[in-house]
Formats: structure tokens, C-alpha cells, sequence
């Protein structure tokens, strides 16, 4: 792991020996000087650095000159501290270099041309005008692969999620970081290069409670925070699901969205306004603390759970959440276990105890995929998206539950009764041989 510092601007009037136990260096006019900014990046041997600037944004020369003298790709945070008080910037500052301490390692994107104004002399020099832009991450130790899950190559809107063999692949030059599959998956395989969950965990636990408000901010929106608030940028708010607002607010702080225009934030206003119904069914929210969690959709189900009270029995139905409701008509399931066998996340399992075969169901667990529904051979199932809080609350629910048999004949194990049922009903050439045998000692009986 890469060492890191942090650079101030004179201009701040701030002049810390450490900040998150990194070293500091003041540097004049840093924001106009980008060859001081890297001689004092070098002298501090570091290669993350936070940037403590005064009143904007850094430029691409600045960058382009922080990366030739040692940063990494993604190392380098800046913090705007116009107006902050010592206190107030300090805790920013050390947001920003908590988030830095859990960037992955050798961390790389895609290489573009930067944005924002260059002069002609870092035009020619061309280090400055080339850029890392954020591209999906996926960690293969942690991935379930296509075969059993696969749902970022369904999500990803501009086909960059391909499966071309055990386990998904992007392709770097079609993937726009707009962050819609990161969310989605629900393993915590995949994030987005100098953005992932963990980081944003960490720079999160640093600000609150010492902040009054969160805004989750994209970076093409240029956005501010005010007073007593902490920006948190993101390469996109698509990275966003409605867990993140919750566990903020569970944490006693209040919270907002500032997005693009672009299609990267399309689904943030759906986002806010899930959040809000959340918090609205949980009455008077209650802060409380414990670790802060990010990845969905275990995000909402933990916040929901720690806002809510506990005879809380409020149903949200919302095509924006990343939990799933599972009705389930007893009438028509026989027990397969075809649900089970296709559902990505375990939330549905069909188990074995010594008396009886047993379908359950885990809510905080299902991501309302669908595909127990959609593989389901009696339409026994259906899937909506939303949450409901008795539920979580309550925790493994039992959808299904038949006694264990064996056959009166051969003594085999047999299928649950529904299931023996419902081939009886298939199969006419067995109809009126007894429940109680095995398919091959009924089909005997019945020749």
C-alpha cells in the first residue's frame, strides 16, 4: 500500500503537522503551481496525497504533475476548504485520507483524454492532457460467476459485462462508469476504480458524527456542500442505492443527492424518493450507531432495521429498491427445489431436517431478481421489488414445509408429497396408485 500525504494550499491558513496521521506540507499558491505541488509530493515520498485547496478545484496540470511525480492513478483526493473553520477542515481532510487508505492497490482505469482547460504548454507536454477515468472493477475471489449469478452482464446498460466464459469480463473501452451493475451485484465483486464501497465506508466513519449532512455528490455535477456538510464525489451517483442514504441517516445525519444531467444519475431522483418512503414507514427515525455498511442489498435491509421501530409492519413496494418481496401460493408448490437451485444469493433454500423437507426464504438476503419465479415449473412464485419491514424483522421465513416418507415397498426415500401429487396428476398411467410409493415401485403396480 502506497504511503500517503496531504498538500495544503498558504491560502487555507491551515498548517496541521499530521492529518489522519498523514504528514503535511504547505505549499504557496498550490493550485497555480503545479511543480512545487510535485516537488513537495516527492520530498514526502508519498504516492496518495489529499489536496487542501482553497477555493477550486484542481486543474489537469496539477493532476498530470502530481502523477508524474509519484502518485498513483487514482491516489489523489482534493477538498475544496473556502470558508471552513480549522476544526471543520481538519475533519474533511481526514475523510479524504481515510478514503485513500482503502484504495486497492495498483488500482488502474482507462486512460482518456482530461477534461477542463490545458495550456498549450501541457498540451505538448501530453502527460497533463491524459487522464485515469474510473472503469468496473470485478474481483474474481469474491465473484459467484455467470453460472450461478450473472446479473451484472444483465444490468450493465451499455453491454460492457460480457460473459464469455465462468466468470464475468469488462470491457474497459465500452464501460462508462455509470456504475449501475456495482450495486446490483450482490456478492461485492464488482466497483468502480478509485470508488469502491469500502473506500466510501471509510471516509464516511472518519465524517459523521462530526457533520451535520452527507452530500453524495457525482463529479460532472461540480456540486458544493454547505456549511457543517461533507462532500463525498463519486464518479456517478448510478453507485448509489437507497442503503446508502438510509445507514446515513441511521448515523443521526441528514443527507442529499447532487447529480449530473448525464444517464450516469438517471435513477438518483428514484433513489432519494425510495429513501424517503423508507424513513416516512419507519415513523420518527431513531439514530443509532454500529458499523456503517454500504454494499446492497444489505445496506437498506440493516439501516431499515435500526430506523425502524420494532412493531414496525410498514410494506414498501418500489421498483427502485434493491430488495425483493416473494409470494409464494402453498396450493401450488410441490417442493422441487428449482427456485432454490437458481436463486443467486441463497435467499431462497430448500433443506432437509430428520422429519420434513423445508423451503425458506432470507428477505434481507433476496434482490428481487426474479429467477425463482421465472424457473418455477407451477407458477408457484412471484417476485416484486420493495421491502417489508415484519419481515426483515422476523428474519428465515418458512414458505413450505412436507414430511419426510420413505416407500412402503422398497423403503426408499420419497419426494414431498405435493411433488408426488402433481406427477400423479401429470402422468395419467399412474393415476390411482398409492401416494405412499416410490415412482419405480409405483409404476410396477401400475403395470
Amino acid at each position: 500500500m502506497g504511503a500517503s500525504a496531504v498538500l495544503l494550499c498558504a491560502g487555507t491558513g491551515l498548517a496541521p503537522p499530521t492529518v489522519g496521521g498523514c504528514p503535511v506540507a504547505v505549499v504557496e499558491d498550490l493550485c497555480d503551481r503545479p511543480g512545487a505541488a510535485a516537488a513537495a509530493l516527492r520530498t514526502l515520498d508519498a504516492t496518495r496525497v489529499v489536496l487542501g485547496l482553497c477555493d477550486r478545484r484542481p486543474s489537469a496540470e496539477l493532476l498530470g504533475a502530481l502523477r508524474r511525480a509519484g502518485a498513483e492513478p487514482f491516489g489523489v483526493e482534493a477538498v475544496v476548504l473556502g470558508g471552513r473553520g480549522p476544526a471543520e477542515a481538519g475533519l474533511l481532510l481526514a475523510g479524504a485520507a481515510a478514503r485513500l487508505e482503502r484504495l486497492a492497490p495498483g488500482e488502474r482505469g482507462r486512460t482518456a483524454l482530461a477534461t477542463g482547460a490545458l495550456s498549450r504548454r501541457a498540451l505538448l507536454a501530453l502527460g497533463p492532457a491524459l487522464a485515469q477515468r474510473p472503469v468496473a472493477v470485478i474481483d474474481e475471489d469474491a465473484c459467484a460467476g455467470t453460472a450461478r449469478c450473472g446479473l451484472c452482464v444483465e444490468v450493465c446498460p451499455e453491454h460492457a459485462v460480457a460473459a464469455p466464459g465462468p466468470r464475468p469480463a469488462v470491457d474497459a473501452s465500452a464501460c462508462t462508469a455509470c456504475g449501475a451493475c456495482v450495486p446490483r451485484c450482490p456478492h461485492g465483486a464488482l466497483r468502480l476504480a478509485g470508488a469502491a464501497a469500502e473506500q466510501v465506508e471509510a471516509q464516511l466513519e472518519e465524517l459523521l458524527p462530526g457533520v451535520a449532512g452527507i452530500v453524495f455528490a457525482c463529479a460532472a455535477a461540480g456540486a458544493d456542500a454547505p456549511p457543517g456538510w461533507a462532500l463525498v464525489e463519486l464518479p456517478a451517483l448510478g453507485l448509489v442505492g437507497p442503503g446508502w442514504l438510509l445507514q446515513v441517516r441511521a448515523r443521526g445525519a441528514a443527507v442529499r443527492l447532487a447529480p449530473c444531467d448525464g444517464a450516469c444519475c438517471e435513477g438518483a431522483r428514484g433513489v432519494e424518493a425510495l429513501a424517503a418512503r423508507v424513513l416516512e414507514a419507519c415513523g420518527t427515525p431513531r439514530p443509532s450507531g454500529g458499523r456503517l455498511r454500504l454494499r446492497e442489498p444489505l445496506a437498506t435491509a440493516d439501516a431499515a432495521l435500526r430506523l425502524a421501530p420494532r412493531d414496525a409492519t410498514a410494506v414498501v413496494v418500489d421498483d427502485a429498491a434493491p430488495l425483493g418481496l416473494v409470494h409464494l401460493d402453498p396450493d401450488r408448490c410441490t417442493l422441487c427445489g428449482a427456485c432454490a437451485a437458481a436463486c443467486p444469493t441463497d435467499a431462497l433454500q430448500l433443506g432437509e431436517e430428520a422429519s420434513a423437507t423445508v423451503l425458506r426464504h432470507e428477505p434481507s438476503a433476496c434482490v428481487g431478481c426474479g429467477r425463482c419465479a421465472t424457473v418455477c415449473p407451477e407458477r408457484a412464485l412471484s417476485v416484486e421489488r420493495g421491502l417489508d419491514l415484519a419481515r426483515l424483522r422476523h428474519g428465515t421465513m418458512e414458505l413450505g414445509r412436507a414430511g419426510r416418507e420413505t416407500c412402503a415397498a422398497c423403503g426408499a426415500d420419497l419426494p414431498p408429497l405435493p411433488m408426488r401429487r402433481r406427477v400423479r396428476e401429470l402422468l395419467p398411467e399412474l393415476a390411482g396408485t398409492p401416494l405412499g410409493l416410490c415412482a419405480g415401485c409405483a409404476s410396477r403396480a401400475a403395470s
